[in-house]
């Protein structure tokens, strides 16, 4: 298998407490089984990843990811006696791809046991069907619109989400812009589920927290082209003619790359003038470094610099994933889908077998082990994991890596976040859709629940 390439800048410093445990990791400190282990063949988890095209940053992290937790599975037994591979194959950050590539391990390869979830939204949409029909396991860890787990004509038994879905991350910026207190705010967001998702979930947070707060453009011109043009300029000069005292987006990956480096070529003050309030990872701090501008008001979804302290999980995880991929560090991606895979194995084994039914009703209810620092839970009601999220300021790390940090970081819990059940039984009974059976059509305004709050 052939991964992208991506460099990483020299470290200036690293903290010694993680350069020793770099040290302990490349002579073997990886999880016991060394001996050769005997397996009675070999099972296969699948992955459509966008080892090209506008995510790339992040299928290539993913991968990684993926192949470290394999063999930390291998070295203590596999599952159910088995030895676990990674089938993954290259979708280019396309829906059509991703589909043929989940039908291909499905129904031709046939060896599949269970599958892990692909980046965007879109992606995972289509997938899904087709997984739900085969009765395949889905691990989601990356795409995260609510509706791949509650819309009535969307829901798959087989579909369990462990990332903050775009209910969750939709409040955690809503709250974070409102308490910035600011009066005029731009709203720029990929046109498809997961923008248009987590962006009513954004506006909803905002208005309950913040009634007099304005947004400057017309709904019509919140959206863009998913994946965009190379070119900003149309969005850049919206802003600078808006005059926002601040931009929400969420646009990620090559996209919001593009983006800020258009945006300081046009006015290297534009972020100064135009703070965001803005998701990203640590994919996208890395891509850019010192050129990622200070003061963006961000939401992330496991950065591992927010989450180490008094971690030794993550802080061991972060020293293998260093010396097996040559210095990189782990993005948020890269910690997600390691859990993710983690949570599989340990269900299936607890399942004793490989069979959908059998392994969710080992996810169901139960709550595992994160590298994030806390166990975290599996809601029965839409299988969707309290996981939380991380806000904070972004500001030169000193140093300490290669790229910007938060300051003033929170870690909000994913039960603050979680949407109310009362919400989530309306959303199934098509209570809080303008059109009903439309999933991009839902806006939580509508739901009886949230208009009584």
């Amino acid at each position: 298998m052939t991964l992208v390439p991506r460099s990483v800048r020299p470290l200036v410093w690293l903290a010694l407490v993680l350069a020793a445990a770099v040290v302990m990791a490349a002579c073997g400190s990886q999880p016991s089984g060394n001996q050769a282990q005997s397996f009675k063949g070999t099972k296969k988890v699948g992955y459509s990843a966008p080892l090209t095209g506008q995510s790339a940053l992040y299928g290539h992290a993913v991968s990684q990811a993926l192949q470290l937790a394999a063999d930390d599975i291998n070295a203590k037994g596999g599952v159910n006696g088995y030895k676990i591979e990674m089938d993954i194959q290259d979708d280019g950050t396309t829906v059509p791809q991703a589909v043929s590539n989940t039908k291909n391990m499905i129904l031709q390869d046939k060896v599949v046991v269970a599958l892990m979830g692909s980046v965007t939204s879109a992606q995972c949409l289509a997938e899904s069907p087709i997984a739900k029909q085969n009765k395949v396991i889905t691990i989601d860890a990356t795409c995260n619109s609510w509706q791949l787990t509650m819309e009535p004509d969307i829901v798959n038994p087989y579909w369990v989400s462990i990332v903050p879905n775009t209910y969750m991350e939709g409040t955690a910026a809503g709250r974070l812009a409102a308490k910035l207190n600011v009066g005029k705010i731009f709203i720029v967001s990929p046109k498809y589920l997961f923008g248009i998702s987590e962006t009513n979930a954004f506006v909803a947070a905002l208005k309950k927290a913040n009634s007099s707060a304005q947004i400057v453009n017309d709904p019509s011109t919140w959206y863009v082209p998913f994946p965009t043009n190379p070119r900003w300029d149309s969005t850049i000069n919206a802003i600078q003619a808006a005059k926002p005292n601040l931009v929400y987006s969420n646009i990620f990956a090559a996209d919001q790359i593009n983006f800020i480096k258009q945006a300081l070529a046009v006015d290297p003050q534009f972020f100064v003038k135009y703070p965001m309030t803005t998701l990203v990872s640590v994919d996208e701090l890395n891509a850019l470094g010192s050129q990622y501008p200070e003061g963006m008001h961000a939401y992330m979804r496991a950065p591992f610099f927010a989450l180490q302290n008094n971690n030794a999980k993550l802080t061991d995880f972060i020293s293998r994933y260093r010396a097996k991929f040559n210095g990189e560090y782990p993005s948020d991606w890269a910690v997600m889908d390691y859990d993710a895979f983690m949570l599989w194995a340990q269900a299936a084994n607890s399942a004793k077998g490989f069979d959908a039914d059998q392994v969710v009703k080992q996810i169901s209810g139960h709550a595992f082990d994160s590298l994030r620092g806390y166990k975290i839970t599996i809601r029965p009601d839409e299988l969707q994991a309290n996981v939380g999220e991380t806000t904070g300021t972004t500001t030169s790390s000193g140093g300490a890596f290669p790229f910007p940090i938060l300051k003033d970081v929170t870690n909000l819990k994913g039960d603050d976040l979680l949407m109310p059940l009362q919400m989530v039984n309306e959303i199934k009974g098509n209570q809080c859709d303008a059109k009903a059976g439309d999933p991009t059509t839902a806006n939580f305004a509508l739901c009886p629940s949230w208009k009584a709050s």
